[in-house]
This record gives C-alpha cells, structure tokens and sequence, in this order.
C-alpha cells in the first residue's frame, strides 16, 4: 500500500508582486535603450567619409539613414517587449507550472541573446552596403 502525500506540490514563493513588476518592466526598458544606443552608434556615418555634395545624393543618404532608424527603433521595441512580457508572465503567474515559468525566463533569456547577434551581423551587412 502506498501512501499518497499528505499537502500539494511544493512551488517557490513568489515575491513581492510590485517590485517584480517593476523589474519586468524596468529590464524591457532598459534593453530598449540600450540596444537604440548601439544601433544608433553603428548608423552614424564615419567622420571623414566620402560627402557629397549633389542635393539628390544627399536627400537619398539621409532617407537611407531614416529608414535605417526606423527599423532599428520598431525591432528593438519588439524585441524589448517580447523579452519584457515573457519576464513579467513569468514572474507574476502564479497558476503556471515551474516548467512552464522556466520557459518564458529561457526563451526571454536565448531570444535576446539571439537578437543581439543577428543584429549586429544585419547592421554590419547594411553599413557596408549602404551609402
């Protein structure tokens, strides 16, 4: 005869729930900062480059620059808020599995660590194939 448990499951305690709030959303945005600091230092141009001079090259450089911009604020933004959101769920769902919570903190933890990289390398690519 086996004998059943006598409480439930053992699940870790959570914390308070503002500061982990807080720090869910404290650390999106941080990343969001941080990561237009980077890709703002990476798009601007290089002192002592090659200007021109002509007002269809210029006005072509600085869209190209723009669009640049654009795209590294709307992508940041969503890799901030993907990381943010699964860091926030993770930490105040108390209904979710400690598995499940595991997840969320890896696949915040692998995404913007993967997210870095790419970027990086796409920003490489676009500086030497941009104006």
């Amino acid at each position: 005869m086996q004998e059943s448990w006598p409480v439930g499951p053992i699940v870790s305690e959570f914390p308070s729930a503002k500061f982990v709030k807080l720090f869910a959303i404290l650390v999106g945005v941080m990343i969001f900062v941080g990561m237009i600091a980077f890709h703002v230092a990476i798009i601007l141009p290089r002192p002592g480059a090659f200007q021109p001079t002509e007002p269809d090259q210029i006005a072509y450089i600085v869209t190209v620059r723009a669009l640049n911009v654009i795209f590294a604020v709307a992508m940041d933004a969503a890799a901030a808020l993907a990381v943010t959101c699964s860091w926030y769920w993770g930490l105040t769902r108390p209904d979710l599995t400690e598995g499940a919570r595991r997840g969320l903190f890896i696949f915040g933890t692998v995404f913007l660590a993967i997210w870095i990289v790419f970027s990086s390398f796409s920003v490489t690519i676009l500086r030497a194939l941009g104006p």
